[in-house]
């Protein structure tokens, strides 16, 4: 099978995993899962992170404990089809995007590339090796591989709930891989 056909299996096959996972448990286990990121990100971290849709692991408590920090935040902006970030002060300044999903306004800086500490990347799915599956059109692997070049010291945690890790991604030439991978039983840890 070819790995675009393969991949498209496994977005149907971790949509169906979704579905059956109850609100309260999506949760429950976002909200461990905060707690396992937070206690890995220093406090003078610049991060950029992502405002939760619903199939994805809800990082709103931890957003919200980074700005009581007092840390720089970004989140993504699609501007012409192309993601880039730009400073989250909060939800009260969001505004519905380009794909319709809360983000910053277009006044809101772009973080500088080379202050970058930690990027917390959603997908569709994760496996052990750091492998990453997205939603098929490329703008986060784009994204990466560009800020690497700009900045090899950032490094990419991938934000899985449980359901969301699979045994394998199959990784094309174009595909980024992750640091580590976080659930709620902790941080994985890839070569």
């Amino acid at each position: 099978m070819h790995p675009t056909d393969h991949k498209a299996n496994l977005r149907e096959q971790i949509e169906e995993r979704l579905a059956q996972l109850s609100d309260k448990d999506r949760n429950a286990e976002s909200r461990t899962l905060c707690r396992e990121v937070l206690k890995d990100i220093p406090e003078d971290a610049v991060v950029c992170a992502y405002y939760p849709l619903k199939t994805e692991a809800n990082l709103k408590l931890l957003l919200g404990e980074l700005i009581t920090r007092g840390q720089s935040v970004y989140l993504p902006t699609f501007e012409e089809q192309v993601l880039n970030f730009r400073k989250f002060e909060g939800d009260e300044d969001l505004i519905s995007g380009e794909l319709n999903i809360p983000e910053p306004s277009a006044s809101a800086p772009h973080p500088d590339p080379d202050t970058i500490d930690i990027v917390l990347v959603p997908g569709r799915g994760f496996d052990r090796t750091g492998g990453r599956l997205g939603r098929g059109n490329g703008g986060y692997d784009i994204w990466i591989e560009k800020q690497r070049n700009q900045n090899p010291n950032t490094v990419y945690w991938g934000m899985s709930l449980e359901c969301q890790l699979i045994d394998t991604i199959p990784m094309e030439e174009h595909d980024e891989n992750m640091d580590a991978v976080y659930t709620a039983r902790g941080r994985i840890d890839v070569d």
